[in-house]
């Protein structure tokens, strides 16, 4: 068939603009689906690589910036870089001029780039076969979408779309095939999307029942009051780790070394065996901010680390203990803290298996010091003879990490309906283990205080709920201010702090504006 050398018109440029972003769209959908299944989504894994590449110089400032928002947005970004290499993958497949290896490059590289950027800077936390899969459906779909869709729809197909183009993308779609079927010989999918089994609902051997106090009806009954327990499902996360690691529970293995004499390690069912514990604990993340959500308590149930350690022996010596999970992510903490009787590694989450995003089959719990380092989806402890600095600590966070004092208003918003009487005002207020002696709510401005009800904590380690009831003096704004004095005493400061990299500071306002029923 005869190759045009002639400019290829304008309308068919922008028809391949829109076939290539088309393939793209079913492209995507078609990875997406497969992730929906378990085997991951290409894409993220792109986003995982970026990650681990950039210097913490720039992923602090970006946090600090969008909190949440920067992992969607990087997932966000990365899925337009897809859409833009296949746009011009479309377009350069309407010019007969342009190269098959430029149209293949733009269409299939991004998926390409997806394994290889992984596994090069992301492999403790991409499983390559379910990677090589999905970006594998993602790739044949593209070029044979492009293939197919290009001729069909040019003016000039008779002349730019020769057989020789389509044999190209075809040939590089079954290629693509061939990787998909070797990830499915690879065997991990027998691993990927792992069901939890015959997961307990209660510890074999609980030896210790949490005594929950009795709640504060009041609250219990006011709309928009935080409840005193946090449901798996509303329990905040925020990882490291854009891929939540899949665990074949048959495979694992707690291992316990370093610094020790007599180092091991525990399958599952033997971690189950041991003498179990509940505690009712309340985790922050150190990225929340004033008045912030990224704050949860739930009922956890495992075995005291101090137990773990003591039957390591641990060596004069030692001084901290590294926790790293199955995706190779690390915190540390000095012994003395991890032999706390407070301090777990849980497997049960308010009576259910940990879910995936919230660390199964094993995750740490300390008292008093941030979630960064309550380290998810444990893979071993070890003991160290030095400061170890793990994965935040190496980008420039808090290495002690103690919680500090905070309140926050719940209720009310930002506009109020007042019928005349009294009305109220609620929150929490969280100090880890210190806990809270008083809370004061102030309606006009910080100007002055009054000492709210505080409800008994669920128990040692957990947030409290308090409520004040206010009369205001007419109709119009108020400014309701809200802060709150540990256990040992100490004031929360008003003085505003970001949150890194010790914790956001300063106290929770809202502005209210009260309008007459």
């Amino acid at each position: 068939m005869r190759v045009i050398l002639a400019q290829v018109p304008s309308t068919d440029r922008r028809t391949g603009l829109l076939v290539g972003t088309l393939a793209t769209f079913f492209a995507l959908d078609a990875a997406f689906l497969g992730s929906v299944a378990g085997i991951g989504f290409a894409p993220v894994a792109l986003a995982q690589a970026v990650v681990e590449v950039l210097p913490g110089a720039i992923t602090v400032p970006l946090i600090e910036l969008l909190q949440f928002w920067a992992e969607r947005l990087l997932i966000a970004g990365v899925i337009v870089a897809f859409f833009a290499a296949g746009a011009l993958a479309g377009a350069f497949a309407a010019d007969a001029r342009r190269r098959d290896g430029v149209v293949i490059a733009l269409a299939a590289g991004p998926w390409a780039a997806a394994v290889v950027l992984a596994q090069l800077f992301a492999r403790a936390k991409v499983d390559l076969p379910s990677n090589v899969l999905d970006a594998a459906i993602g790739a044949i779909v593209q070029l044979a979408t492009l293939a197919f869709l290009v001729p069909a729809t040019l003016r000039t197909r008779e002349e730019v779309a020769s057989p020789s183009r389509r044999r190209a993308l075809l040939g590089v779609a079954g290629l693509a095939g061939l990787a998909a079927v070797g990830s499915l010989l690879g065997g991990s999918l027998l691993r990927i999307g792992n069901a939890v089994g015959d997961m307990p609902a209660t510890a074999r051997r609980l030896v210790k029942r949490a005594a929950p106090t009795a709640a504060d009806e009041r609250l219990d009954r006011l709309a928009g009051a935080t409840a005193r327990v946090t449901s798996n499902a509303d329990h905040y996360i925020v990882d490291s780790a854009l891929i939540k690691p899949h665990v074949d529970i048959a495979e694992w293995r707690l291992d316990v070394k370093g610094a020790v004499d007599q180092p091991y390690s525990l399958t599952f069912d033997q971690l189950l065996d041991l003498d179990a514990v509940e505690q009712l604990h309340t985790l922050e993340c150190i990225s929340n901010t004033v008045g912030g959500d990224l704050v949860s308590t739930a009922l956890w149930t495992g075995v005291p680390l101090r137990d773990l350690l003591m039957r390591a022996r641990p060596r004069s010596d030692a001084f901290d203990v590294v926790l790293r999970s199955v995706d190779d992510y690390t915190d540390s903490f000095p012994l003395a803290k991890a032999l706390e009787p407070e301090t777990l590694v849980a497997y049960l989450m308010n009576g259910n298996t940990i879910p995936q995003g919230h660390g199964y089959p094993a995750r740490a719990l300390i008292p008093n010091i941030y979630g960064m380092k309550n380290v998810k989806w444990l893979r071993s402890i070890e003991l160290v003879t030095y400061d170890f600095r793990g994965y935040w600590q190496e980008r420039g966070w808090s290495d002690i990490a103690t919680v500090n004092t905070n309140a926050r208003i719940d209720v009310p918003g930002r506009a109020l309906r007042w019928s005349g009487g009294p009305t109220d005002i609620a929150g929490i207020a969280f100090a880890g283990a210190r806990g809270i002696s008083k809370v004061e709510v102030s309606t006009d401005g910080g100007g002055s205080w009054s000492q709210a009800d505080v409800e008994q904590p669920l128990a040692p380690l957990t947030w409290v709920r308090w409520l004040y009831r206010w009369t205001p003096s007419g109709s119009g704004p108020f400014r309701v201010v809200v802060r709150a004095t540990d256990g040992h005493g100490d004031l929360q400061t008003s003085v505003g702090r970001e949150p890194f990299p010790n914790g956001a500071t300063g106290l929770h306002a809202v502005d209210v504006v009260v309008q007459r029923a």
